[in-house]
């Protein structure tokens, strides 16, 4: 199961491909870590907070250990077709902003603790 369709549990495949439309602003089909910010917040703005905060998280938690690797946030971000090229190093980058207790890695709380303060934008 892929990213997108883990965000498809929230939303039907017709409103994500809008939402992705409307937030591809510059039109090369792909997103970037701004666009993707742009989505997360749209989806957070949509339904009740906590809920989706815990489903957001889950895509990104694959195997369900409770925690968002660096391997894990590179691979959705790239299926929902984040840019190559530095994509390793910002993912390190992110996980490492948010990353409180120093483990290497995002668990629930110090995500809805991001997610609070302004999302992905504040790692852009």
């Amino acid at each position: 199961m892929n990213g997108t369709e883990e965000f498809g549990h929230l939303f039907s495949d017709g409103d994500l491909t809008q939402m992705v439309e409307r937030i591809d602003v510059n039109g090369d089909m792909c997103i970037d870590i701004d666009e993707f910010s742009e989505l997360y917040q749209t989806i957070m703005d949509s339904k009740d907070e906590e809920e989706n905060m815990k489903g957001a998280f889950n895509v990104f938690d694959r195997n369900g250990d409770g925690y968002i690797s660096v391997d894990k946030l590179r691979s959705v971000l790239e299926s929902m077709g984040l840019k190559q090229g530095k994509a390793m190093e910002d993912c390190k980058r992110m996980i490492t902003k948010v990353d409180l207790d120093g483990d290497g890695r995002v668990n629930f709380m110090e995500f809805k603790q991001m997610m609070k303060g302004g999302g992905f934008s504040v790692m852009a």
